[in-house]
C-alpha cells in the first residue's frame, strides 16, 4: 500500500502566493478527492521555490488544515525551481545496478552544481533510437539544501511527509 493502510494522501501545493492542499483516497472505482483548499501566504515567503520564511508558511500549512479540517497528517509535496535539474542523457547500456554505482560519475557532466550538493535518481527510458549500444536516462538532481528545507517546512507544519517529486512529474 502505497500511502498507509488506507491509501489516501494530501497533496501539498506550495506556491509562491498561496498553498493548495488536495486530500484523495483510493476507493473501488479509483482515487476519488475528498477535500480541497486554499490559503493565501505573505508576499516573499517562496521565491523561486526557496522558502524565505519557513515560520509564516509552516504557521500557513497549519491554519489551511484547520480551516479546511483536514485530520490526515501524510502529505505530498513537489520541488521546483531553479535548484532542480531534470535531464534526458544517453548513456552506454549497462545494467541498473551497475548504473546506480556509476551515476555520479555520469551525471557530473549534466549537473551545473557540485554533485556532493544534490540528490540524484534516474530512471531508465529504454533503448536509444539511433542506437542499441546506448540507453535513454531520465536523469533528476535537486540541491540538497532544498530538500532539506521542504523536510524541515513539513516537519515544522506537524506533518507527516511520504513523497517529494518534482513539479514537473507532480503535473
Amino acid at each position: 500500500m502505497l500511502f498507509g493502510p488506507k491509501n489516501q494522501v494530501v497533496g501539498l501545493d506550495i506556491g509562491s502566493r498561496n498553498i493548495k492542499a488536495a486530500e484523495v483516497a483510493e476507493t473501488k472505482k479509483g482515487w476519488a478527492l475528498k477535500k480541497f483548499g486554499v490559503i493565501d501566504i505573505e508576499p516573499g515567503a517562496i521565491d523561486e521555490g526557496v522558502i524565505k520564511d519557513p515560520q509564516g508558511v509552516a504557521a500557513a500549512i497549519r491554519q489551511l488544515f484547520q480551516t479546511y479540517n483536514f485530520k490526515l497528517k501524510n502529505v505530498a509535496v513537489s520541488i521546483g525551481g531553479y535548484s532542480v535539474i531534470v535531464k534526458n542523457i544517453t548513456l552506454q547500456t549497462m545494467p541498473a545496478e551497475q548504473l546506480y554505482e556509476s551515476i555520479n560519475f555520469e551525471a557530473e557532466q549534466y549537473i551545473p552544481f557540485d554533485i556532493n550538493d544534490v540528490n540524484l535518481d534516474f530512471q531508465i527510458l529504454g533503448e536509444a533510437e539511433n542506437n542499441p549500444n546506448q540507453m535513454n536516462v531520465l536523469l533528476v538532481a535537486a540541491k540538497k539544501d532544498m530538500v532539506n528545507d521542504y523536510i524541515n517546512l513539513i516537519d515544522m507544519s506537524g506533518l507527516n511527509l511520504c513523497v517529494i517529486d518534482i513539479d514537473a512529474f507532480a503535473l
